[in-house]
């Protein structure tokens, strides 16, 4: 009877640890699956002057979450049914295919997130952005200067790094507004 309720509560144990294993090792920055398109945001910018943020992000002032870009919204730009006559045509060009590729299909681009929070951590882009008037260059610095997507992550943004912020703006510190 001892050695069973022994080996029972070693499984327990055991089955305690690779859970919480299996959750650190999900919620570790690691190397992230290659985006479907390898996006340049700093050609992007340079190319379309005047391009904010919210253009391909569309939900950044009005969501919690900032939202990424829908084919549709790649479509503005590259045309996916443009004449073959055009020497111009983006759709004809190599570079474009995968963008491409999603023209007559259902299914949207199938992008990786790489940012993140903890599971106990609110956070609303809509609030930051719009209430706080924060740039979004005040988290994201280094997204106008990269020439392809971030291979690593996700990066979650630290909790000293958000009440740094909050103190200096003089936003609220109090736990309950960004933990729920």
């Amino acid at each position: 009877m001892i050695r069973t309720l022994v080996i029972a509560g070693s499984l327990v144990v055991l089955l305690g640890l690779a859970v919480v294993a299996v959750g650190a090792w999900i919620n570790a920055p690691g190397v992230l699956p290659p985006q479907p398109i390898a996006f340049n945001h700093r050609l992007h910018l340079e190319r379309v002057q005047g391009l904010q943020c919210e253009y391909c992000h569309q939900f950044v002032k009005t969501q919690p979450y900032a939202g990424l870009p829908s084919k549709h919204v790649c479509y503005d730009c590259h045309d996916p049914y443009a004449d073959d006559g055009d020497p111009e045509a983006d759709a004809r060009q190599d570079k474009f295919s995968v963008l491409m590729s999603y023209r007559d299909e259902i299914e949207d681009i199938p992008w990786h997130r790489v940012t993140g929070t903890r599971h106990d951590v609110f956070f609303s882009h809509r609030r930051h952005v719009t209430v706080a008037g924060l740039d979004c260059r005040a988290c994201h610095p280094d997204m106008p200067d990269r020439t392809e997507p971030p291979t690593r992550g996700p990066i979650t943004i630290s909790m000293d790094a958000c009440l740094e912020c909050h103190e200096k703006s003089k936003a609220s510190v109090d736990c309950v507004s960004c933990h729920r």
